[in-house]
């Protein structure tokens, strides 16, 4: 009878041993799950690509965790120069001296939660390309032409527009030290005339521009891609 007393008081002993270190276990589980629900969420965003010498903006956007905390920002990044927004969400990364079709990344640390958070749950990071600003090509330039030669150079222009459709083309018609005023601007709707009815571009396509004068009455034909910058006319003579 006493020896099954006291199995039966050890059982009991055991039992609340470890009910106590279940309710600990599970005290602790509860708080380690409410620490990670103070948690935040971070998500920085950017876009995709910028042309180079461009400045960059990078956003982190923080949710969740603790309201009463006033989080800090960290940042850094690949390449470029942080130029403003150290120490904020939000931040212009410099992109000047970059090459063509390099990336840049920024990453971002939020602190001031509960460290039970750690640095890898609230930091983020993003990734946009630099590209080279498109650039205006100057594809012909001439004079005073016969029909003929005015229309081979006038073909290749056309060529050179159809292999980039979302381009324009420039005409800049300038007039020479015995024309009239009006001279180069209906000079350049001759040539215009020419690429919209006997090659069939579209006409919002081209653009004529009165360059000025020169000494000799002359035409520049130009390729500009979307978002390059214009053409600038380059007279020699003041009328």
């Amino acid at each position: 009878m006493r020896t099954n007393a006291v199995r039966t008081a050890l059982l009991f002993a055991v039992v609340f041993v470890i009910l106590n270190e279940w309710s600990a276990f599970s005290a602790c589980a509860q708080q380690k799950q409410q620490t990670r629900a103070a948690c935040p969420s971070t998500k920085v965003s950017s876009p995709d690509m910028v042309y180079v010498n461009d400045n960059l903006r990078f956003v982190a956007d923080v949710r969740g965790g603790d309201a009463k905390v006033t989080p800090t920002y960290n940042w850094t990044v690949s390449a470029g120069t942080i130029v403003a927004g150290q120490g904020t969400s939000v931040i212009d990364v410099s992109t000047e001296g970059l090459s063509d079709g390099q990336s840049v990344t920024a990453t971002v640390e939020v602190g001031g939660f509960d460290r039970e958070c750690g640095y890898g749950q609230v930091a983020s990071s993003s990734t946009s390309s630099v590209m080279k600003k498109p650039e205006a090509r100057k594809l012909d330039e001439f004079g005073a032409l016969t029909p003929k030669q005015e229309g081979d150079r006038l073909d290749n222009f056309t060529i050179e527009l159809q292999m980039d459709p979302p381009s324009q083309g420039y005409i800049i018609a300038y007039g020479g030290r015995a024309s009239r005023a009006g001279d180069a601007q209906k000079a350049a709707a001759r040539l215009k005339d020419y690429l919209v009815k006997k090659r069939g571009l579209d006409a919002g396509r081209i653009v004529t521009v009165d360059g000025g004068y020169r000494q000799r009455p002359a035409f520049e034909l130009w390729l500009v891609p979307s978002g390059a910058q214009l053409p600038t006319p380059t007279p020699t003579i003041k009328r």
